[in-house]
């Protein structure tokens, strides 16, 4: 390669095309993190300028940074042409800054300026065919996401897009700079001087032999860094590229939904943040290599992964295709329903690493994996997943267990359902077992649940006991649940924490109450109320509450199992009357039995009809 230091006359005042390939990133340089910092080193380099111009001092240069540039051959016009390999981000915000200050020359009716500006933007008409290749009048053209915006802005289309923003950020930036001064003509010249002589890029012009993926890969735009989506992206279209394929027709067909904001939001998965699309990425290289790797090894192992997988680009576009409409399907399900509030408890429970084997499984056919299939695998999946969460065993295993699943419902897939059920029941040791009725009803009915468990772990288990509760003439269908849950549903200790206060204990207890500190954060004590509710009960008496609650709570789990004896109680005398260890125990016993009907054993699982359950859809 051929390194060289240039200024933008070298760059821009020359007829010439600056093309970004497809199958790099979009623009993504903003206010905060790129524009202001280019504009103060514009700024101070133009004010260094006017302070030589009058001490008579040697000016020094500027440098902005480095592009890379690969020849590519000349299209239908005389232009000259390169690929931007690196650097895109830092020449289009270049040529949107020498687009507004036009825009500023404009309005100032400098002439001169004008002219000066448009050589740096526009190449000379007579050197293409403007009918049939109009874009070929820009010095740089984005890439493909960007080019729509880029046209309609350099046509003077100011919308409300990224680019849009930039160009009136920088107009009223040199607006108001140039305001400053009593003489804004001359101010302006030396901003047009500036940028023609005292800026300086470190150009590196690629060879033959050089190769322009390893030196993609090795780069970062150095305001912001690439993303394993990216290299990957770059990776699977200069392969495209090199067997001959359409790559503009592989990009509209599949790989344009990836390039815009809702795949490139960021988002956390257990401690690390990274852009939605590098996690579905993940997800699914995960299922398609069955391998182990970190996050900051993904594009690295999809790399590996493509050299030994047989099969060919366009497929693998194909594919990421398909499963990132499974994926967001997955993620935008309804609520109701074993999938729906299976998913629900995932993301409240920030559980993430069943989504390789959820992608399989819903990748599969209804003529391979009918619904009924699929929802009993979810069933599976779900019991496992809480039976463990409420016996608080450790899920640092997951990784490998599910990745795992991956492999045991590929080599089953018409029975994906039944080989999973068979298989996480035969796991073995503490952190990989699938709890046992006996062991889930003994947490159920004596663990200490609110002060041993995450409050969102004690959350989901109630929210989902008052689902089971419901019946079609139940008012509401669901019990309100998603982002805003915490401001309308919260725990609450029917017996108080403080209960010292005013609720004495049993008259014939002969410990005096020594085992209530542990009995009031079991399951038979617990229920939901809504968050301004819950600190107006506060320790009152149970008769206070009681006509509280009665008066107040619309839910099946306070008024059929709290207010009123659920079925089979076993406390004599009036239920409603008091509130105490016997009633606490009873109401314990009756929603652990129905905790282990939403959350059955592999048994239970595999002799039920596929598909039958409380929750089915």
């Amino acid at each position: 390669m051929r390194a060289d230091t240039v200024d933008l006359r070298r760059i821009f005042g020359r007829d010439v095309r600056y093309t970004v390939p497809l199958f790099q990133r979009p623009y993504v340089w903003n206010r905060d993190d790129n524009w202001s910092a280019l504009w103060e080193d514009v700024r101070r380099t133009i004010e260094r300028a006017e302070q030589a111009a009058r001490t008579g001092e040697t000016m020094a240069p500027h440098f902005l940074g480095a592009v890379v540039f690969d020849e590519t051959p000349y299209l239908s016009s005389n232009l000259e042409t390169r690929q931007v390999i690196d650097g895109q981000q830092r020449l289009t915000t270049l040529q949107l800054f020498l687009f507004a200050a036009r825009l500023s020359a404009t309005s100032l009716d400098h002439e001169r300026s004008v002219r000066l500006l448009s050589k740096f933007l526009e190449n000379d008409e007579d050197l293409f065919d403007r009918e049939k290749n109009p874009d070929h009048l820009y010095k740089v053209w984005p890439t493909n996401a960007d080019r729509d915006e880029f046209r309609a802005v350099m046509l003077g289309q100011i919308g409300d897009g990224r680019l849009a923003e930039a160009i009136t950020y920088f107009r009223q930036e040199i607006d108001t700079w140039l305001a400053e001064t009593p003489d804004p003509n001359e101010r302006l010249e030396a901003l047009v001087q500036t940028m023609r002589e005292h800026l300086r890029l470190v150009v590196i012009d690629l060879e033959k032999h050089d190769d322009a993926q390893v030196v993609f890969e090795t780069l970062n735009s150095r305001g912001t860094p690439l993303e394993h989506a990216d290299l990957i992206k770059n990776l699977l279209f200069r392969n495209a590229e090199h067997t001959g394929a359409d790559v503009d027709r592989l990009y509209a067909t599949y790989w344009a939904p990836f390039d815009q904001d809702e795949w490139r939001t960021e988002q956390t998965t257990g401690r690390i943040t990274r852009s939605r699309l590098d996690v579905f990425l993940t997800y699914w290289l995960t299922m398609r290599s069955r391998r182990e790797f970190t996050a900051s090894a993904l594009f690295k192992e999809f790399e590996r992964w493509l050299l030994e997988a047989p099969v060919q680009t366009e497929e693998v576009f194909a594919e990421l295709a398909r499963y990132a409409e499974i994926y967001d399907s997955i993620d935008q399900h309804p609520l109701h329903g074993v999938e729906g509030r299976f998913l629900y408890r995932m993301k409240v429970m920030q559980t993430s690493t069943p989504m390789p084997l959820l992608l399989f499984l819903y990748g599969l056919s209804d003529e391979v994996l009918p619904l009924e299939r699929r929802q009993r695998a979810v069933r599976a999946i779900d019991s496992y997943l809480v039976r463990r969460a409420i016996l608080n065993l450790s899920s640092r295993d997951y990784n490998h267990v599910f990745r795992e699943l991956v492999g045991t419902a590929a080599q089953q897939p018409e029975c994906a359902d039944e080989a999973l059920i068979k298989a996480l029941s035969a796991l073995q040791g503490p952190h990989r077992q699938w709890p046992t009725d006996p062991e889930f009803r003994a947490a159920l009915e004596q663990d200490p649940l609110y002060s041993r468990l995450y409050r969102h772990r004690v959350r989901v288990l109630l929210e989902a006991l008052e689902d089971e509760l419901r019946t079609d003439h139940t008012e509401q269908l669901t019990a309100p649940v998603g982002k805003h849950i915490g401001a309308k549903l919260t725990i609450e200790h029917v017996m108080p924490q403080s209960w010292r206060d005013n609720w004495p204990p049993l008259a014939d207890d002969p410990l005096e109450g020594a085992e209530r500190d542990e009995l009031v954060h079991t399951l038979g004590n617990l229920t939901l109320v809504t968050a301004r509710l819950n600190p107006a009960l506060g320790n009152m008496p149970w008769q206070d509450k009681r006509q509280w609650l009665s008066e107040h709570s619309l839910l099946r789990l306070t008024h059929g199992t709290l207010l009123n004896p659920p079925p089979a109680a076993d406390v004599c005398g009036d239920w409603a009357g008091s509130w105490d260890e016997n009633r606490i125990r009873s109401r314990g016993t009756y929603l652990a039995t129905l905790a282990l009907h939403i959350w059955p054993s592999a048994d239970s699982l595999l002799a039920l009809p596929a598909g039958s359950g409380s929750d089915a859809e």
